[in-house]
């Protein structure tokens, strides 16, 4: 059931169906569309991951290794999907003077970070852990000061989501814990550095942990729940699933089970699916709480599609079946 106050200037965006809460600072404007710096921000950051991807596997180039292309692809896509999530959950919180600015600022760090990232990959040298000259270790530095800001800004968000503007329960829950795995994300990504020199210190690989735990592999995991949760969450809600809360839970579980499998996997050493019998355990729990809510989603719009090829069916016959208007004359 929707909540939405009507008394109180409570209303929704129609074309979207997001939430407009009242407008207390009268310079801020709930629609996604007001942040158009950002979304052109996270434009450039998705088409330049699209290129460089592309770029790769036209060239058949390695995907692993300092020097692939892997990074100003990944990097990009992943840096504007979370821009374009940055944006669109400034239109579900309750609006302050300063969240297009703030919008701006962390857009504006990721696209400098990915920037550098792919400058590094045009330059011929590593991106990440390179110490090789003053302008390699500037770099890194810059990197790393961005990622700082954009990790606070979003734990900063994150609890501003405390009070968000009214609506259902489901998408509510789906904001909340994406925004809470996003910013565990970024902590990883933290320490993934800093564990990454310690590596290096010891002369060891910076990517691997103990045998061949993979550091980013929690990092990663963790990264899009932002993106996946909400987008259950409105699926729910268009096709009318029965539950909607507890398939946001379920979903919202299974990405839990799955970070824990992750950081299980990388503290023991273990490559990502290298799993022993408890890790196995975790990921098959994983995987039921991942197949309820997608299961469900998929008969929704398997019944959504078959009554609607039906119904056109039925109109179609109807019509035939109706004698034709005798012309008077």
């Amino acid at each position: 059931m929707h909540n939405y106050r009507t008394g109180n200037k409570w209303n929704r965006l129609p074309a979207f169906g997001l939430s407009l809460g009242r407008n207390e600072d009268p310079l801020t404007n709930a629609s996604i569309y007001s942040f158009k710096l950002v979304l052109w921000m996270a434009a450039i950051l998705i088409a330049s991951g699209l290129f460089h991807l592309v770029k790769l596997g036209w060239d058949g180039a390695d995907w692993n290794g300092p020097l692939s292309l892997r990074k100003p692809g990944l990097f990009g896509i992943s840096a504007g999907l979370t821009v374009l999530s940055i944006a669109w959950l400034m239109t579900q919180l309750r609006p302050l003077r300063f969240d297009r600015v703030l919008a701006k600022l962390i857009a504006g760090s990721l696209l400098v970070e990915v920037g550098l990232i792919t400058w590094q990959y045009w330059r011929g040298v590593p991106s990440h852990f390179n110490h090789a000259s003053f302008l390699d270790a500037t770099i890194e530095a810059t990197m790393l000061v961005l990622i700082l800001f954009a990790t606070a800004s979003i734990f900063y968000l994150t609890f501003r989501t405390i009070r968000l503007l009214p609506m259902e329960k489901s998408k509510a829950i789906a904001i909340r814990g994406g925004m809470w795995l996003l910013s565990l994300s970024c902590v990883l990504g933290i320490l993934t550095s800093v564990l990454g020199e310690v590596n290096i210190a010891a002369e060891k690989p910076y990517e691997i942990w103990g045998r061949t735990g993979v550091l980013k592999f929690p990092h990663g995991v963790a990264l899009h729940a932002i993106q996946l949760l909400p987008i259950v969450s409105w699926f729910v809600q268009k096709l009318r699933i029965p539950h909607p809360v507890r398939l946001v839970r379920s979903a919202l579980l299974s990405q839990v089970f799955f970070l824990i499998y992750a950081i299980r996997q990388t503290l023991q050493g273990r490559d990502r699916f290298d799993w022993d019998a408890p890790g196995g355990f975790i990921m098959g729990i994983t995987c039921l709480l991942c197949i309820y809510p997608a299961t469900m989603i998929a008969r929704a719009i398997a019944l959504h599609l078959w009554h609607q090829i039906h119904n056109e069916r039925k109109d179609g016959m109807s019509q035939l079946a109706s004698p034709e208007p005798k012309q008077t004359v």
